[in-house]
């Protein structure tokens, strides 16, 4: 008996779903015993509709970029319905497929999405939302998941930050008190993140030896507003020397929980928007994110 799988397909994610890339999918779920049918999502979709009719006993395979999974785990999580997926990365810069080590190959990525193992990753909840593997404030977290990967610094986020950066006329920053679990930090920050993830904007972390996808904690880093031109060429320096961390304008920590207060702060999510909050408030949740792989 052919076993159901449910394809949820972004056609426009990345360089778009052509006909021949679909056939070849289904072609292949097919041969390996699966009844697939095929969900197009439209903009402003929230999943919510479409799970509420699928079965447990669906396979999930989700083909787009990392704002489908944030808006696919969000309408899991309001539905009170979580449920593992299969994931085949389409977008642009696929920072959670990089994360867990998703391959490149079609093939391989086919195989990948149906195996029986399921990783249980934690997932962050800002007020209430949900994300997948990074919350950004400040500057670029509006427009890095847009810049062309040719373009970015392979050292890091931080040096894309200070790459574009040609003034301190240019600076938008956020005098805010943030508690990270029990510490207290406060400061004038031009980019505050809360990651869990080995890549952002499709640049590598700057603390992957450390960073665990299922530890029960998040990454947060903060850059501080430089006062003078120097200190921009100080942390530039830190960071093709891949020692951003020892940089005065850096402010990394791992916990459980974030708050920040005192400005209000427009959050993007996993590349998606995420709303404006004058107190906000970051905890993690383990195991708040099923995936079929193989990988890790």
């Amino acid at each position: 008996m052919m076993k159901r799988l449910l394809l949820i397909c972004n056609p426009k994610a990345g360089r778009g779903m052509s006909p021949e890339r679909l056939m070849e999918i289904l072609r292949f779920y097919g041969e390996e015993g699966f009844l697939p049918a095929v969900y197009f999502t439209h903009p402003e979709e929230d999943f919510r509709e479409l799970l509420a009719s699928v079965s447990q006993d669906t396979r999930l395979v989700l083909s787009g970029g990392d704002g489908m999974i944030n808006l696919l785990l969000n309408a899991m999580h309001r539905e009170k319905k979580l449920m593992p997926f299969g994931y085949i990365p389409a977008g642009t810069t696929n920072d959670f497929s990089r994360s867990i080590g998703i391959p490149q190959d079609l093939q391989d990525r086919l195989v990948n999405s149906i195996v029986p193992e399921v990783q249980s990753l934690d997932a962050g909840v800002l007020c209430g939302r949900y994300f997948a593997y990074v919350a950004g404030f400040g500057i670029f977290t509006d427009v890095s998941y847009k810049t062309p990967q040719r373009s970015k610094n392979a050292f890091g986020y931080l040096a894309y930050v200070v790459e574009g950066l040609r003034s301190l006329s240019e600076l938008r920053s956020q005098k805010l008190t943030v508690q990270a679990d029990e510490e207290t930090i406060t400061g004038d920050f031009i980019l505050g993140m809360v990651t869990n993830s080995m890549s952002v904007a499709g640049m590598k972390s700057l603390v992957q030896e450390e960073t665990k996808l299922d530890d029960g904690k998040l990454e947060l880093l903060l850059i501080r507003r430089p006062k003078h031109l120097s200190d921009l060429r100080g942390m530039a320096e830190s960071a093709m020397s891949m020692k951003i961390l020892d940089s005065p304008l850096i402010e990394y920590r791992q916990g459980s929980h974030f708050s920040f207060e005192g400005e209000s702060l427009a959050w993007t999510l996993d590349g998606e928007y995420g709303g404006s909050f004058v107190r906000s408030e970051i905890q993690v949740e383990k195991g708040g994110l099923l995936i079929h792989s193989a990988l890790q």
